[in-house]
């Protein structure tokens, strides 16, 4: 019977469990050197260890610093572990100044148990993995014998050989297709031997024909069957090895032209199915995600709650009228809802835009930006090429206008992080791949605005960094992204 393998940081419970060994010594030693031995037996000590423990395992599982983990460089390694360190480092002194404690000075003792965290593990995860790599080469639990086309040796074997990382031992090569020529699987296979040495111990053991009576008379733990492109799924051969209780792996190699990089087996209505998207999230992260933007939503809320009087005052006194703007914008694939904001605008801006597209030549544009925009309250220009900037500029510079959002994020219409939600004119202006860019939950802040804000007019290039948003999304990414927006914002770069 075949044992699927586990995905997820759940497969990494054991270098989780060292990562925290680690945490946990570098803590004993770091209050021995500050406190007193005493002090190991109080309880604030335990609550700040088990504070530490807890912190650390959840950045953990939020960044998937262990994602792949026996791939990692020595240098990609410490890149992940200084990651982890700042954040774990950054929420521990958050915690001590939302509820300070006299009893010992956190910040003396994360500068010496900081340092010795990450010399100790980067040492434990180096060791630990070379005993692992080690420990699969000597075992070789699972024999695997590779099937497929001549043609085909010189790209599939250096991908299968290059993926490996010791988990299989290659009993040998099968050549399947009709006819197949010995003599040109061995000429490609010596093709490879000098970057890939270990091709030398890989025999072809038989052709599709005489499969079954190899299995019959070898040892095999699984097969691993590559159909290529055009040709027929030889479902005679798989029925018949499954019969013989043999496990076989299809790779489907006629989907590699489609050009979505996340491809999953699923059962849909009765039928197996390959499904292809732009974006992959698995329900782990989507509960993460979704976590993540209550906590924020919540916040934010909380702060939009205290800058209603100060800033509706100075909106209604500058332009009376309501200070919420509130607009019909679309959502994920193509979902209406009420975006909320500050109104930074003069009442009557709407009607005023389609008239300024026209003066600046962005009737055709599907994003609309204009650099001193006299629509903005406050906003007018004193003399030829200086205009005075008022409290609607403000709010936009500062991104205040924004802050209203936040109650969208705990509706559910929008996330913390995505990509920008269009108006409907825009939407209906779209071209078929414009709307890759909206097949995700919209967000208070993205990838482009973090790059660039107001300074990106290029609409294709939007699109652009949407789409790698979505493609390459993962938690570690939208935090990166909000912090980096506290900074955009603080700067005020890319501001108009």
């Amino acid at each position: 019977m075949y044992k699927r393998r586990i995905r997820g940081w759940s497969q990494h419970t054991d270098f989780m469990a060292l990562d925290s060994l680690c945490a946990f010594v570098s803590l004993l030693i770091a209050f021995l050197l500050i406190e007193s031995k005493a002090a190991l037996s109080t309880r604030p000590f335990w609550g700040i260890v088990l504070q530490t423990l807890l912190v650390n395992l959840f950045v953990m599982i939020v960044l998937d610093t262990y994602h792949s983990v026996l791939h990692h460089s020595a240098w990609d390694e410490m890149g992940r572990l200084l990651s982890q360190a700042g954040y774990l480092v950054l929420i521990l002194l958050l915690f001590q100044l939302l509820n300070p404690t006299t009893e010992f000075d956190l910040s003396r003792i994360l500068l010496i148990a900081l340092p010795l965290y990450i010399l100790t593990c980067f040492t434990m995860r180096q060791t630990y993995k070379g005993f692992l790599k080690k420990k699969h080469h000597i075992l070789n639990r699972h024999s695997l014998l590779i099937a497929l086309e001549p043609s085909q040796i010189p790209t599939v074997i250096p991908q299968i050989l290059r993926s490996n990382y010791g988990v299989y031992r290659f009993t040998g090569i099968v050549l399947m297709g009709d006819e197949p020529s010995e003599e040109q699987a061995r000429q490609a296979l010596r093709a490879l031997r000098n970057q890939y040495p270990e091709v030398e111990t890989i025999p072809i053991v038989a052709t599709g024909e005489t499969l079954e009576q190899y299995l019959t008379n070898n040892w095999v733990d699984e097969v691993y069957l590559d159909v290529p492109p055009r040709a027929d799924m030889p479902v005679e051969l798989i029925n018949s090895l499954m019969r013989m209780g043999i496990t076989i792996h299809t790779a489907l190699t006629n989907l590699d032209d489609i050009e979505s990089r996340h491809k999953n087996v699923e059962w849909i209505c009765g039928h197996l199915t390959i499904t292809t998207s732009l974006g992959y999230i698995t329900g782990r992260d989507l509960f993460l995600k979704r976590l993540m933007d209550i906590a924020g939503g919540l916040v934010g809320s909380l702060l939009t709650l205290i800058l209603i009087p100060p800033l509706g005052l100075a909106i209604f006194l500058s332009d009376p009228g309501p200070i919420f703007f509130k607009q019909t914008r679309i959502g994920e694939n193509g979902k209406k809802f009420q975006i909320y904001k500050f109104r930074s605008m003069y009442m009557d801006a709407e009607k005023r835009k389609k008239q300024l597209a026209e003066q600046t030549g962005q009737e055709d544009q599907l994003m609309f930006k204009m650099e001193h925009d006299p629509r903005i309250i406050g906003q007018k220009e004193i003399s030829e090429g200086k205009w005075k900037k008022g409290i609607g500029g403000w709010i936009r510079d500062l991104s205040l206008d924004e802050f209203p959002q936040f109650f969208n994020v705990l509706k559910g219409d929008m996330s913390l992080v995505g990509t920008r939600p269009p108006t409907v004119d825009e939407w209906e202006r779209y071209e078929p791949f414009h709307r890759a860019r909206m097949s995700t939950r919209p967000g208070i802040t993205g990838l482009w605005q973090v790059s660039g804000r107001s300074k990106i007019r290029d609409f294709d290039t939007v699109v652009r960094m949407d789409r790698e948003y979505i493609e390459n999304w993962s938690l570690r990414q939208d935090v990166q992204i909000l912090f980096k927006t506290v900074w955009v914002v603080l700067s005020r770069k890319g501001a108009m």
